[in-house]
Formats: structure tokens, C-alpha cells, sequence
């Protein structure tokens, strides 16, 4: 019993030791730093929140770019892309399109810009949600004022979890409208009904058609191995043999005539 106590005594007396150490630590305070003035205004700052986590996940999809290969100068051309969703679920998605400079855009499409260094880049964009295991079509217009090859770039999708698609990129030779004449900025390639083979249009179109094509480097044009090569003909050498002779002739006149002379004044 006595043992009992003993115990009980010791721990009365350590929790009192304790509880005045306790008392005898001065709680933290907030203080102002020395370098703040003390007119200044503090303010508490806002907690930080931990950046919501981007789900990631692997999606599966298609695009496509869907055109004529080739169109009129000034005509209208429709320009479809088509995207497909393979996945059984709903998926958000962001479409972008280069814009091409040269070419009418029919439709009235907001024409964004991205900052890349100190250029911008001028595209089109898109918000879908595509339906599982379906289908989508994006429809616009173009109108080119000029001849040649319009390239277009792949058209990209975005998906909500951070997938890209890229489409394949295409072409669309724009050709004249023929009038019977080859005018300023027609040649061969791009129309062929007004311009025809080997003349001077700008373009080395490389065809053997019996005439070498003035816009080609020499040597270039097919039908150069077949023009005849022109040997220059050789001047004649000047020949001094009839002044000689011219020579002779009057030198001996010259004498038959003074020896004449000198006979005749002998017998005079």
C-alpha cells in the first residue's frame, strides 16, 4: 500500500513540474518585421490551391479533309472536314485550320491568331462534342483568284485529354478558264486549253514537241538533243594571189614599154 502511494506521489509531483514549465514558455506571437514600417497596411495573403489534375486518357479518332482535286479560277470549292469518334464514349474536342492567305473564305468564320515569337498565325477553330462511335462534318467555302497549287496543312484535333489527331494535308490545282488565247499569268500547267507547249510562259513544261521552250535552262528542254546542231561555216582565207599577179602583169608593161622607148630614142 505504502508502495501504492509512493507511485502515486511521484506522478502528482511530475505533471506539477510539467505544468509549470508549460506556463513559463511565452506562446508565439505574430510580429511585424523590423524592415515593415509601422504605418504600413498588411494584408494576409491567399492560400494556394492545389492545381486541379488533368486526367489523361487514350482516346481513338480520325479526321479527314474531303475536296475536288482540282477547280476553276474563281469558282466556289467545298471544303469538308469529317471526324470520327471509334470510342464508346462522348468525347470533347477542338479542331483547328490553317488559314491560307491568297484565297476567299466564303463563310463568315472568326479568324484567330496564334503568337509564335513575332509571328502570328492565323487559323480557324472548332468546339465539338462527339458522340460515341459517331460522326461529325465541318463545312466551308473557298473562292482562289489565281492559278496555281493550293497545299493546305494537316487540320488538328484536340481532345479533352490532351490527345492530338492530325489529318492528312491536301492539294487543289486551280486551272483557267479557257478563251482561246494564252493571257498574262496562264501557261501550260494550269491551263493547257489556252497555252500550248513550248512557248514563252513562264514555265519550262519540259514536253518533246519539236519547238525548245524559251523558259528553259539550255540543255533542259527534250527537244534540244533533237534540234540539228548548226556548224558555223568557215570564213574563206584572203588570198593574195591575184594582187601578185595583178602586179607582175603591170610591172612587165611597164618595162616592155621603156624598153620600147629607149630603142626607138636609140634610132632617133
Amino acid at each position: 500500500m505504502m508502495k501504492e502511494i509512493k507511485y502515486i506521489v511521484v506522478a502528482i509531483l511530475v505533471i506539477v513540474l510539467l505544468s509549470g514549465v508549460a506556463s513559463a514558455i511565452k506562446p508565439l506571437e505574430e510580429k511585424r518585421p523590423p524592415e515593415v514600417p509601422a504605418d504600413a497596411e498588411v494584408q494576409i495573403g491567399e492560400e494556394i490551391e492545389e492545381a486541379e489534375e488533368i486526367v489523361t486518357k487514350e482516346t481513338h479518332m480520325t479526321i479527314e479533309r474531303i475536296h475536288d482535286d482540282e477547280a476553276k479560277i474563281g469558282e466556289e470549292i467545298e471544303i469538308k472536314l469529317k471526324i470520327t469518334n471509334l470510342d464508346n464514349e462522348e468525347i470533347k474536342i477542338f479542331v483547328s485550320e490553317t488559314h491560307r492567305p491568297g484565297i476567299e473564305y466564303i463563310d463568315p468564320i472568326e479568324i484567330k491568331y496564334l503568337q509564335y515569337q513575332a509571328l502570328k498565325i492565323p487559323y480557324y477553330s472548332w468546339d465539338i462534342t462527339l458522340p460515341a462511335k459517331g460522326s461529325k462534318e465541318i463545312v466551308y467555302h473557298i473562292k482562289s483568284q489565281n492559278l496555281g497549287m493550293i497545299t493546305f496543312s494537316p487540320a488538328v484535333i484536340n481532345d479533352e485529354y490532351g490527345n492530338v489527331f492530325e489529318s492528312n494535308p491536301t492539294n487543289i490545282k486551280i486551272t483557267c478558264n479557257p478563251n482561246g488565247k494564252c493571257d498574262h499569268g496562264e501557261n501550260y500547267i494550269f491551263c493547257p486549253e489556252d497555252c500550248i507547249t513550248g512557248i514563252a510562259d513562264g514555265i519550262c513544261d519540259g514536253v518533246k514537241d519539236g519547238r525548245i521552250d524559251p523558259d528553259c535552262a539550255e540543255g533542259v528542254d527534250p527537244d534540244y538533243a533533237a534540234a540539228p546542231v548548226s556548224t558555223p561555216t568557215p570564213k574563206p582565207t584572203p588570198s593574195f594571189l591575184p594582187i601578185a599577179l595583178a602586179v607582175v602583169v603591170i610591172l612587165a608593161v611597164i618595162i616592155v614599154f621603156a624598153l620600147l622607148f629607149m630603142r626607138r630614142k636609140k634610132e632617133d
